[in-house]
């Protein structure tokens, strides 16, 4: 089946703006996750001629290095063509007894939690991703226009259910690469292309992290490893398992070498920077 055929089977005319080949509305920006696809996004939108008014990462301190690295060297990527540069923003508590920025791993410790994911909610996302972009965005008047996510054209279950949840017209998600058919396998070659080499984005101790991912983690990351484990059986000596009785993952962190079984299903989830890719 054709791009042409496929794209017209999944979302039969009239085209939505979401779908367009450029922006639906102006100013747009780009939310990038520090993963494959958004910086596929990136690079394509600027070999495309189409500028974004502001490139988003949210940083919500759980971060592994590498994606830290990596958004660093996009921006850098960014300013040496003399584009819009990644700007950082973070989540800042303003009530309560802890003000300021609290990383995502400090705050699952000290509230005796696991991260919202765990409990089939998107607290993590809304908080840490969501409000620190439309608070910088309202700061900088980017109220309007749209916003793109980097979801590929092999997404379609997640856009169509994206688009669901669509709301303003006013503010419009925009889905470039399923617009200009790049799945993932072009997603990797854009990259490579381009010279970035990426591994995994997502925090630490991420719910939808599956077994070779956390066997990964603790081999590689053992500092980071040993906190999520710390996160999980804290939550679970005070009764707060996440949905099924589960905690990060099915059997529990200690017990991955003994447990192969796929207990992930990310669709719509934040795998691999899935909340904004």
């Amino acid at each position: 089946m054709s791009y042409n055929d496929s794209i017209g089977t999944l979302f039969p005319e009239p085209m939505p703006p979401q779908l367009r080949q450029a922006p639906p509305a102006t100013p747009w920006g780009i939310n990038f996750g520090g993963g494959l696809n958004s910086t596929a996004l990136i690079v394509e939108a600027h070999q495309r001629g189409l500028r974004p008014d502001w490139i988003l990462f949210a940083d919500t301190g759980s971060e592994l290095p590498g994606t830290l690295d990596h958004v660093a060297a996009v921006d850098a990527w960014c300013r040496e063509r003399d584009w819009t540069p990644v700007t950082t923003v973070r989540w800042e508590r303003v009530r309560g007894d802890i003000k300021g920025f609290e990383p995502l791993h400090d705050h699952c410790l000290r509230t005796n939690h696991l991260p919202s994911k765990a409990y089939g909610l998107a607290g993590c996302t809304v908080k840490w991703k969501v409000q620190p972009m439309d608070k910088w965005r309202k700061a900088n008047g980017y109220q309007r226009g749209a916003f793109a996510i980097g979801y590929d054209f092999g997404e379609e279950r997640r856009v169509q259910s994206a688009m669901r949840r669509t709301e303003s017209d006013e503010f419009m998600p925009w889905y470039p690469l399923v617009a200009w058919g790049i799945d993932r396998d072009r997603c990797s070659e854009i990259c490579r292309d381009s010279g970035f080499v990426i591994g995994k984005s997502s925090c630490f101790m991420c719910p939808n992290m599956r077994k070779p991912e956390w066997r990964e983690l603790r081999d590689s990351h053992p500092e980071y490893f040993k906190l999520a484990v710390e996160i999980e059986e804290n939550a679970a000596k005070h009764g707060n398992f996440g949905r099924g009785g589960i905690g990060l993952c099915k059997g529990g962190l200690r017990n991955i070498d003994d447990n192969d079984e796929n207990d992930t299903d990310d669709s719509g989830m934040c795998h691999l920077g899935g909340c904004f890719t």
